[in-house]
């Protein structure tokens, strides 16, 4: 009875992360017919249902070990293999091989960045992420891809564009820590009330203007955060500086 209460938890959480799936499958059909808009609209919407299933995993205690290798290899379709082709039939194609290159990169890095989450996975309540999560990933490149067509009706700043791919494959596989999604509640502690605050006024302003400000968000939230991370690191390394010289 226990085993079927478990399974009954875990169908919706497994139902929506189908439907990632399927939003990166449908992602990629899109991207190799030249729909370019299309398919990074469906990477976006991949990831609302990636975050929905935490969510309802999470209200319905339906978590488990099938559901995060089923989330994982999902995540690997719709925030790896879908913005690889994106990016190389939107653009990377005409750099030849180098192009190809660095298409395969948020693919071969994602793909790191979730077995090596998987292998030091000790509970399914996160508090921080350690790299930037993939599904951030791609839509930090699909959102872009969706902004300058909307405000120049092209991709503008070619030059910006091959640097910022690699920078937010680097950041997959760092130990900068991001925060997760804030718990919906307001029984936890003043910090998560803060960023439960934010969450809904950035998702109200989204929901608004959603072709102008899921990039800049996103963007600034990467961004924050690796300044954040590259000062507690500097901060760190003077703390053990100072310890080993007291020790001296």
């Amino acid at each position: 009875m226990q085993k079927l209460k478990s399974t009954k938890r875990a169908f919706f959480p497994g139902v929506l992360t189908a439907g990632n799936m399927f939003c990166g499958f449908l992602s990629i059909t899109y991207a190799l017919e030249g729909n370019f808009l299309t398919a990074s609209w469906l990477i976006i919407l991949g990831a609302v249902f990636d975050a929905m299933d935490g969510l309802i995993a999470r209200l319905t205690r339906g978590f488990s070990s099938f559901g995060v290798e089923f989330d994982s290899l999902a995540d690997v379709i719709t925030f790896g293999a879908a913005p690889a082709i994106l990016i190389y039939s939107a653009h990377f194609q005409y750099l030849g091989i180098l192009g190809l290159l660095i298409s395969f990169l948020p693919l071969v890095f994602g793909a790191i960045r979730l077995a090596r989450f998987n292998i030091n996975l000790t509970g399914f309540e996160k508090e921080k992420f350690v790299g930037l999560p993939i599904p951030m990933q791609a839509t930090a490149i699909s959102s872009y891809l969706i902004f300058t067509h909307t405000i120049w009706d092209a991709i503008r700043f070619p030059l910006f564009f091959a640097p910022y791919v690699l920078f937010l494959a680097f950041l997959m596989v760092s130990h900068i820590e991001y925060e997760t999604l804030p718990k919906f509640t307001l029984r936890r502690d003043n910090n998560n009330t803060r960023k439960l605050i934010l969450f809904i006024a950035a998702a109200i302003v989204v929901i608004l203007f959603p072709k102008e400000t899921i990039f800049p968000f996103t963007l600034f939230f990467i961004l924050f955060s690796f300044v954040r991370g590259v000062i507690h690191s500097l901060h760190h390394e003077e703390e053990e500086v100072a310890d080993i010289s007291t020790l001296d």
